[in-house]
This record gives structure tokens, C-alpha cells and sequence, in this order.
């Protein structure tokens, strides 16, 4: 499932948890054990930390439709899928005006 924004809006910024700095270097960050509403609350933090450019992938709990709501009203583009064990796995993008064109 994908999920392209079809407005932009400005995002306030959100204090970054550490975690969110590891993870778009090593991998995904895996938020599934976390209580609600933290999930969402580092997911948010962490992709508003990312470059032009830049990707993260953020393991959550179930499949975060909310989440993605929120992604795509801040001009970032996700693709969920489930996991067979437990969650979803969300790879989260945000594009680079001065790269290329986008999908």
C-alpha cells in the first residue's frame, strides 16, 4: 500500500528521540513493543528529522493508518506492509525538490 500526499502542509517541529538518528543509518526502527501513542509520537519525530532525500523505515504495532494520514499531509511518501509475525513495516521518504523527479 502507498501513500502520496496530495497537499503539503507545515509541519511544527518535534523533538527527535535518539533512536530516530540511529535508524536512518542502521535500519529500521522497531517501535511495535512501545505503548500507544509513542509509536506514532517516534515515528513522526523521526521523519521529520530526514534530509531532502532521505529514508527511514519504522516498525510499528499494526498497519498505521493514522500514521500515514499524518505523512502524507507533511509531504512525505510511505509504503506500508504487513509482516507476518506482528506490525507493519513503514519505509518513509521525504523527496529532494533539487533531485530526481519523484514517483
Amino acid at each position: 500500500m502507498a501513500f502520496f500526499p496530495n497537499r503539503s502542509t507545515v509541519a511544527s517541529p518535534v523533538p527527535m528521540p535518539a533512536e530516530a538518528t540511529r535508524a536512518t543509518t542502521t535500519g529500521a526502527l522497531d517501535l511495535r513493543a512501545l505503548p500507544m501513542p509513542e509509536p506514532m509520537e517516534r515515528a513522526l519525530a523521526a521523519a521529520d528529522a530526514l534530509p531532502p532525500g532521505g529514508a527511514l523505515s519504522v516498525l510499528t504495532p499494526f498497519m498505521p493508518m493514522p500514521l500515514l494520514e499524518v505523512l502524507a499531509e507533511r509531504g512525505l511518501h510511505a509504503d506500508a506492509e504487513l509482516l507476518p509475525d506482528h506490525g507493519a513495516r513503514v519505509c518513509i521518504r521525504r523527496p529532494d525538490p533539487h533531485g530526481p523527479a519523484d514517483d
